[in-house]
């Protein structure tokens, strides 16, 4: 993926649950490692950040270390899952925002881990998590509407992309986490605006 990165100007993203975009810039590389150098020249340092290089839309999430660098395949030092292009990932999935999620959102694209966290330090509702959220890719089909279940669960109807409807009982294993035993369905909470059912990042709509 850095071959495709060079030949579209060496541009991605990285790193949270809130902000404004990134219009310009590019990726630069080293003997040490790739940095993410703004047309005016600075670079974030400490910092995670969203970013859509290639303008394409499609924005990921980074973290760069104390000199700059991008961290790539490890663990950050807050914890989090980088794959080997630098995105931030949970489970086999790459953490993504869309052009339109991102104007939806007020604040700065530039991060600490602790915004972007899962954290069972955070406690969630099920009267807090109610709401549609749409599969996080460019079509957008097949989503969850959560609703109060019984206690502090949550319910949920799932529509795919046949058009079937699946109804999902969610109990309470954490503040932040959810399991529907029966269907063998794990929902976590990233965020507000954020959830992951069985690796699979959906969106609030």
């Amino acid at each position: 993926m850095k071959k495709k990165f060079m030949t579209l100007a060496l541009t991605a993203a990285m790193a949270a649950s809130m902000g404004m975009t990134a219009f310009a810039g590019q990726w630069v590389q080293n003997t040490t490692g790739w940095w993410w150098q703004e047309d005016n020249g600075s670079y974030p340092v400490s910092q995670w950040k969203w970013l859509d290089g290639n303008n394409d839309g499609i924005y990921e999430c980074y973290a760069f270390d104390s000199n700059g660098y991008m961290y790539a395949d490890t663990t950050t030092p807050d914890g989090y899952t980088v794959n080997k292009e630098g995105a931030w990932t949970i489970g086999n999935s790459v953490q993504l925002k869309f052009a339109k999620d991102m104007q939806n959102e007020s604040g700065s694209n530039d991060n600490t881990a602790a915004d972007n966290s899962t954290s069972d330090n955070t406690v969630y509702t099920n009267e807090d998590m109610v709401g549609t959220f749409r599969i996080n890719d460019e079509n957008r089909e097949d989503y969850f509407e959560l609703m109060l279940g019984a206690g502090d669960s949550i319910a949920a109807f799932y529509y795919d992309t046949d058009g079937d409807t699946h109804i999902y009982s969610f109990s309470k294993v954490s503040n932040t986490k959810y399991r529907d035993s029966s269907n063998s369905r794990n929902l976590t909470i990233v965020d507000y605006d954020t959830i992951i059912v069985n690796d699979r990042t959906y969106i609030r709509d």
